[in-house]
């Protein structure tokens, strides 16, 4: 056994890199359910769409911020828990929107 608890090499890797392909496959999902959105909103946007506009500037700064914090807070020694801490809040904001945004 090695000290990280597995004996199969790069196994703390699974979920980082599981978190970026979700990730890679729930972005364009995103950007084309709020495209889709502002072109059937019609100019000025509703009140409902300005709050979606509104939001998606505030949790890209949130998300972004948080993961900034994670990679300068993650100790180096171990690369895949610091992918991994990086990766966690823009994983855990783009599948909750993906989800919300298209009603699962």
């Amino acid at each position: 056994m090695t000290t990280s608890g597995s004996a199969l090499p790069g196994v703390r890797w699974v979920k980082p890199w599981l978190q970026l392909t979700e990730i890679a496959v729930s972005v364009p999902v995103v950007v084309g359910y709020r495209t889709a959105r502002m072109l059937a909103g019609g100019w000025p946007p509703p009140a409902r769409e300005r709050r979606e506009l509104v939001r998606m500037v505030q949790e890209k700064a949130d998300v972004f911020g948080r993961a900034a914090v994670a990679a300068v807070t993650t100790p180096p020694k171990d690369t895949a828990a610091a992918v991994g801490a990086v990766v966690a809040p823009v994983h855990r904001r783009v599948v909750g929107n993906r989800r919300r945004l298209s009603g699962v």
